[in-house]
C-alpha cells in the first residue's frame, strides 16, 4: 500500500508540473510596429498587381514582457501596384503587409502607417532621398534619368520593412 502511494504521488506530482500554464489574454495596441522581411524577392517585371505574396517577422515582438509576436512568424502581403521599366522609365512597386500571426495563431491585420500616438519617421524617407540625390548630384541630377534606361525594381529578403498593428488585438499567451 506504501509503494502504491508513493507511486500515485510522484504521478501526481509528474502531471502537475507536466500541466501547461494557464493562457492569459494580452492586447496588442494599434500602432505596434511589426519589423519584416519578404520570403522571396518581388519584383516589378514579374509581379502582378493584386497577387499575394510572403513574408516573415524580422524581430520578436512584445508587449510588457510577453513575446506576441515571434521572430519568423509568416504573414501574407498583396502587390498594390505595380508599373514595369519601359524606355528610360524605371518600374515602381507597391506593397502592403496585411496580415500576420500571433504565438496562439491568431490572425493580426497590419497597415503600411504607424500610429499617430508613435509618429511616422518612415513616412519622410523618400522625400529626404530625391532631395539629397539632387543636393549631390547637382541640377544635372534633375535630369540624369534622361540618359539612363530604366530598370525593374527588386524586393529582395535583404530588405527590412516597418508595418504596423491596424488595430488592438486580444490573443492568448501563456
Amino acid at each position: 500500500m506504501r509503494s502504491f502511494l508513493s507511486v500515485s504521488a510522484i504521478l501526481c506530482a509528474t502531471i502537475g508540473f507536466a500541466a501547461p500554464a494557464l493562457a492569459a489574454p494580452v492586447t496588442i495596441p494599434a500602432g505596434t510596429q511589426v519589423k519584416v522581411r519578404l520570403v522571396n524577392a518581388v519584383s516589378s517585371g514579374t509581379a502582378t498587381a493584386g497577387m499575394h505574396f510572403p513574408f516573415q517577422v524580422v524581430e520578436p515582438v512584445a508587449v510588457g514582457n510577453r513575446i506576441v509576436i515571434a521572430a519568423g512568424s509568416n504573414g501574407i502581403g498583396r502587390v498594390i501596384k505595380v508599373e514595369k521599366a519601359q524606355g528610360k522609365s524605371a518600374g515602381a512597386l507597391t506593397l502592403e503587409f496585411t496580415r500576420v500571426h500571433a504565438v496562439d495563431g491568431s490572425v493580426i491585420p497590419l497597415t503600411q502607417t504607424g500610429h499617430p500616438k508613435s509618429g511616422n519617421a518612415e513616412k519622410g524617407k523618400a522625400s529626404t532621398a530625391t532631395i539629397a540625390a539632387t543636393v549631390a548630384l547637382g541640377p544635372l541630377g534633375l535630369f540624369a534619368h534622361n540618359m539612363v534606361k530604366g530598370k525593374d525594381v527588386t524586393v529582395t529578403p535583404k530588405q527590412t520593412f516597418p508595418a504596423w498593428v491596424k488595430s488592438n488585438s486580444t490573443i492568448n499567451v501563456r
